[in-house]
Parts: C-alpha cells; structure tokens; sequence
C-alpha cells in the first residue's frame, strides 16, 4: 500500500515540477493578457506574476544557488553572483533565467560583450523575456547605438504594446537618434 501511495503522489507531483521556469504553460496565458493589458499598473501586475514564473525551479539546491546568485547582486557582488549563476546554469542549462541573471551581472561589471552573450541565450531559451530585452536595450544606449535600442524597444511593445514607461524609452532614443544625425 505505501508503494502506491509514494508512487501515485510522485506521478501527481512530477508534472506539477515540470512547469517551472520559462516553459510553465502559464506564460502563454499571461503574455496573451499583456498584449491586451490597457496600462501600466495592470502591465506591471502581469510582468511581475510572469517573473514570478520565471524564478521557479524544480530543484532545492539549485534554488539555493539562484537565491545566492540573486542577493549577491543585490549586495554588489558581481563576481561571487556569477560564481553562482556558473554553477545553476552548469546544473540547468536551459534555465533561462539563471542567463539573464548573469548577464545582469556583467553588464553591473561593465562586461557588455559577456552580458550581451547571455542575452543572446536567455532570448534563444525565452524569445519573449522582457528583461532580458531591456538589459540588451541598455547595453546599446551605453555603446551609443541608439537605432538599435530603437529596434529592442519595439520587439518589447510586441509583447506590452500599450506600455507607457518603453514607449518613453523608444521616444527618448528616437530623440536622440535624430540628434546624432
């Protein structure tokens, strides 16, 4: 009877682990909302369930590391977060988040080729990843490429097309762009 029971609640908890991180089925639902979501307040909500999505992971060491990696960051510890990022995406590869993170890392380091490489895989895992998109936005305003932040601001209103704060953003390096020329 326990042999049942252990392996009746294994098969009820197995799929439930399945959907963590960018490929939970959630996400589609939520990105359908934001493409509809009429205003800042209501777009902040559903990016902030979908990064909620995006830090889930099925497994307790590597959430330990995750976390690590993440206060290390918080705390200014560039180099230790990606001591521990190396060690969650070693671990889970197609962790798209554990990516982002160290790409955030290194464009805190002012390592903008390194960061942008891990952009580069955080966008190959999770095609619709915001932040990841923001971070590769930035990196271009630093490198003075403003056309081509034009061009990441516009792939991120595909995904919140009535976003307020990167309609700003795209307006701002529209500006700026027309300034240079």
């Amino acid at each position: 009877m326990f042999k049942v029971l252990v392996t009746a609640i294994f098969f009820i908890i197995l799929p439930l682990q399945l959907l963590a991180d960018q490929n939970d089925k959630r996400l589609n639902y939520l990105f359908e909302k934001l493409i509809i979501a009429e205003n800042d307040n209501e777009i902040n909500k559903i990016t902030n369930q979908i990064w909620k999505i995006w830090y889930e992971i099925d497994d307790p060491k590597i959430t330990r590391l995750f976390e690590t990696g993440v206060q290390m960051i918080s705390l200014g510890f560039y180099k230790r977060s990606i001591d521990y990022f190396d060690k969650v995406i070693i671990s889970k590869p197609n962790f798209a988040e554990a990516w982002n993170k160290r790409a955030t890392a290194h464009f805190m380091m002012g390592n903008f080729d390194l960061s942008m490489q891990d952009i580069s895989q955080t966008l190959q895992l999770e095609p619709r990843h915001f932040g990841a998109l923001d971070g590769m936005g930035l990196i271009f305003i630093h490198l003075n490429e403003h056309e081509k932040a034009i061009e990441i601001y516009d792939k991120m209103l595909e995904i919140f097309p009535n976003s307020i704060v990167t309609k700003l953003k795209k307006e701002k390096m529209l500006s700026l762009s027309t300034k240079s020329t």
